[in-house]
């Protein structure tokens, strides 16, 4: 830890911060202001206040942002291919499970509602947990890869905390799924060190995800 820099340091303690302030932010919002406006207040106190800011600055400005799109590695194209593939499996069973029963029954404003929760926190998830870190911490395998899959786990269990909510498959499929998904797309990243693909995966698997948790939550 010496040798950790202040804006290292001020990631490494952005995240456990992010996740005990949402588990008691998430769980009070939805229980003083209702389950869907505490749910997407909380989604906008956590993409707008913590995830795209602590990844701006972490990253030195808008203009170096960009290079957690662009950064290079020596795999073979074979071998990043190989890792994409892996990247898909989430969204697979994600739309067996869930989307493949709700999306001839859901009205539009379901699916249009569920795409932009999709792009937003697929985005933005993948800019901080996958990016920012990769970036940051370059090939430390323990910070740019452990470390972040971890915390992207326990932040779920404050989604599981909301009062009212009501997720298909209980505490399991929604923290167990998110720290599978996490240490899956976080190894994809830190192999091939892009969020490119990682990044169109969640939100594809998020999309199909919302689907179902918005429609039994909001519409019901």
């Amino acid at each position: 830890m010496k040798n950790i820099n202040k804006k290292q340091l001020f990631l490494i303690c952005a995240v456990p911060t992010l996740c005990i302030s949402m588990l008691l932010l998430i769980p009070f919002l939805t229980n003083r202001i209702g389950k869907t406006a505490g749910y997407i207040s909380g989604f906008c106190i956590y993409w707008f206040i913590f995830c795209f800011p602590v990844s701006l600055y972490s990253s030195n400005g808008f203009g170096k942002l960009s290079e957690i799109y662009t950064q290079k590695s020596n795999i073979t194209i074979t071998m990043r291919n190989i890792y994409y593939s892996f990247a898909f499996m989430p969204c697979i069973a994600t739309f067996f499970v869930v989307f493949k029963g709700y999306v001839l029954i859901v009205e539009f404003q379901v699916l249009a509602i569920a795409l932009l929760f999709a792009i937003i926190n697929g985005t933005f998830e993948e800019m901080l947990w996958r990016g920012v870190f990769n970036k940051v911490f370059n090939n430390n395998i323990s910070l740019s890869y452990i470390y972040p899959s971890v915390f992207f786990g326990i932040w779920h269990i404050a989604l599981y905390l909301a009062k009212g909510m009501v997720y298909q498959g209980g505490f399991a499929s929604l923290v167990g799924g998110s720290f599978f998904m996490g240490l899956l797309w976080g190894w994809v990243a830190y192999k091939t060190k892009s969020i490119k693909v990682v990044t169109a995966v969640h939100i594809i698997t998020n999309f199909f995800a919302f689907t179902g948790l918005i429609y039994q939550n909001w519409f019901i």
